[in-house]
């Protein structure tokens, strides 16, 4: 059985790359359908810089000329980012796009190893980073033989290093080229604009080939589906890394798209979140579960609260699911909020699915919503992929729409595995029900096998999770001679409590209590979080 999206079908520019999308086209550019004092901009949460986009436009118009014509940057070439989050990273992004580039970005977190990897992997030309990264990034560029002066910095100085700065006054003395077009022969389809690293279902990272249309498509979807109150400016916060999915798709592009503001946290902390949160009355937050636990258990939100509670209208988590018990208690503590999930990978560029206005209630949180605009999903049988199973029936959730990745960068094996006949195979298990709202129960790798009977680890974190002694939590599956496999939990308690036998023997009886035989954890283990 095949579902299709319940929303109107959108038409997809074809011929446009993502720059002349918003920077070049009357229809959906900010720049040429308001004026100057209404457009949207990239705002440094600390510092208060703001890049409103006609600023972007020049700027990174100046960027990619120097680039072009002082250091060879052609169409094909990719330029890999190693930052934490500034407004730069943006300028530096279109710049890339609008010379028919590739943009990489990579996590700051990397050490020399990982970033040499991606760099290699990636066949990058030219990386910006910033300066309390550039050691690593060097050590990785001399590894990946990337040439020293190949590396640019997106803040600050550094002696014998040239700034982003640098690259832009000496464009703004050179005659601009027109922006890079799609060959005549081609469409957005099939030019790859944007490499970003997932594991995918197996293996080592891989360098997921984003099309231009992938990125115009998912701004689309979820434009459809997005309430702005009467009178506001669409804002969002980036608490995100820019070089995940949801940055690079929901704090790059779409505030343009939306002629939006994007707030931007340089660093993290729950402090600096709320505080930012209030300041620029951000109605709409997009997060990750660990931000959302720290919502309903932090005490710093008790300062906030008020606040908290009269702007915020909506959370919307995403990267991971987010567990029951802990939406319920989020639902406590703003009852007058709406709740949405977003589901899909890096190589679905972002959502293949998510929650439209009519299902804002909390009583579908614990769902992944509906299949977003143009999109087309199965649920495959694990034991017979070739069977397709019907509503309510548990197997492996397939996509197929604009937003489907183009496949891995020259890794044809891991390609044909995930994307079959257009449609990419998720790894995750789960079902569709008859109302046509998606339910992730499980990575297909992580099931545990219980005397053959599947037992999603998810599902048992989730409970523990809601447990009032239980900070943090991971079940695995541990060999069991009669079993085949049997749940442990590994446990990170709350900071007050202490691991005992006692505390031990409470969680496992919390967990028979409310769970059948065969998904009962027998063992827990305590560790430092």
């Amino acid at each position: 059985m095949l579902w299709e999206s319940p929303h109107p079908h959108l038409d997809i520019p074809e011929l446009l790359t993502t720059w002349q999308w918003v920077f070049e086209t009357p229809e959906y550019s900010p720049g040429l359908y308001t004026s100057r004092s209404n457009l949207g901009s990239y705002i440094n949460a600390a510092t208060k810089e703001r890049l409103d986009f006609a600023d972007v436009k020049e700027k990174a118009t100046h960027l990619s000329t120097a680039l072009i014509k002082q250091y060879g940057l052609q169409p094909g070439d990719t330029v890999s980012m190693f930052s934490t989050n500034t407004i730069w990273y943006p300028v530096a992004m279109w710049a890339t796009v609008r010379a028919g580039g590739r943009v990489n970005g990579a996590s700051p977190a990397y050490n020399a190893d990982e970033m040499a990897y991606a760099l290699k992997t990636a066949s990058t030309k030219f990386l910006f980073t910033l300066p309390s990264s550039l050691d690593v990034a060097l050590a990785a560029a001399d590894v990946a033989g990337l040439a020293r002066g190949s590396v640019f910095l997106l803040e600050g100085q550094r002696d014998g290093f040239t700034s982003i700065h640098d690259l832009i006054r000496v464009g703004s003395e050179l005659v601009a080229d027109p922006s890079w077009q799609i060959p005549s022969h081609l469409t957005n389809k099939n030019v790859c604009g944007y490499l970003n690293f997932s594991s995918g279902t197996t293996g080592l990272p891989k360098a997921v080939m984003l099309s231009h249309h992938n990125l115009i498509a998912q701004c689309h979807q979820l434009k459809q589906l997005q309430l702005v109150s009467p009178g506001q400016r669409y804002k969002i916060l980036a608490v995100m890394p820019l070089f995940h999915i949801t940055g690079v798709v929901r704090f790059c592009h779409y505030p343009v798209f939306m002629n939006g503001d994007c707030i931007m946290l340089p660093s993290f902390s729950m402090d600096s979140m709320l505080k930012t949160i209030v300041e620029h009355e951000i109605e709409e937050l997009i997060l990750v579960p660990p931000i959302v636990i720290r919502l309903v258990r932090d005490p710093i939100v008790d300062k906030y609260l008020p606040e908290l509670q009269r702007i915020v209208k909506r959370w919307s988590s995403g990267s991971a699911p987010t567990a029951p018990e802990i939406i319920q208690q989020l639902h406590k503590k703003f009852p007058n909020t709406g709740f949405r999930q977003g589901y899909g990978a890096t190589e679905s560029t972002a959502c293949i699915s998510c929650h439209p206005p009519t299902h804002f209630d909390y009583r579908y949180a614990a769902t992944a919503g509906m299949l977003c605009a143009n999109t087309i999903a199965k649920v495959i049988d694990m034991d017979d992929p070739t069977k397709e199973l019907g509503p309510g029936q548990t197997g492996e959730i397939c996509a197929k729409g604009p937003q489907i990745a183009m496949g891995y960068l020259n890794n044809p094996t891991s390609t044909a595995e995930t994307f079959k006949d257009g449609f990419l195979h998720t790894g995750d298990v789960g079902h569709i029900d008859e109302e046509g709202l998606l339910h992730i129960e499980d990575r297909i790798k992580e099931m545990i096998k219980v005397k053959g009977q599947q037992v999603p680890p998810a599902e048992l974190e989730d409970l523990l999770l809601g447990h009032e002694l239980v900070e943090d939590c991971a079940v695995l599956g541990v060999p069991d001679m009669y079993a085949g496999e049997r749940p442990k939990a590994y446990v990170v308690l709350r900071a007050e409590v202490q691991p005992t036998e006692e505390v031990g023997l409470l969680l496992l009886r919390f967990v028979k209590a409310k769970k059948v035989p065969y998904k009962r954890i027998d063992e827990v283990e305590f560790t430092a979080g």
